[in-house]
């Protein structure tokens, strides 16, 4: 079974922890990491789903007037809704059951 908690702690920490907003830097960072993390597919969709949680706390960071993010203002329960929702594609079908619920302890 995969822990949300525990792949969310696995990917947030191959993130900076404070980022320039202002440069999309958030991008760069992601295609780095897709090429570094290769054929694991847990951590692909991890990242992927990190990501995502970043852009959309940088997008609100940028319209309080924030030059930078922290990346520890990004939750596990934003994070673990683009998993579900990234996991929602047919290509995830055989392994969707695996991921587990938030607060669960297998």
């Amino acid at each position: 079974m995969i822990d949300p908690q525990e792949l969310f702690d696995r990917v947030k920490q191959l993130w900076p922890a404070e980022l320039p907003i202002l440069a999309n830097e958030e991008n760069d960072i992601y295609w780095s990491l897709e090429k570094r993390l290769g054929d694991d597919d847990w951590m692909q969709i991890a990242a992927w789903s990190f990501h995502q949680a970043v852009e959309k706390y940088a997008k609100a960071a940028f319209a309080q007037g924030k030059q930078t993010l922290l990346t520890s203002s990004i939750t596990v329960t934003d994070f673990d809704a683009n998993m579900r929702e990234n996991l929602n594609h047919e290509s995830w079908s055989a392994d969707r059951p695996l991921y587990g619920g938030l607060g669960l302890k297998h």
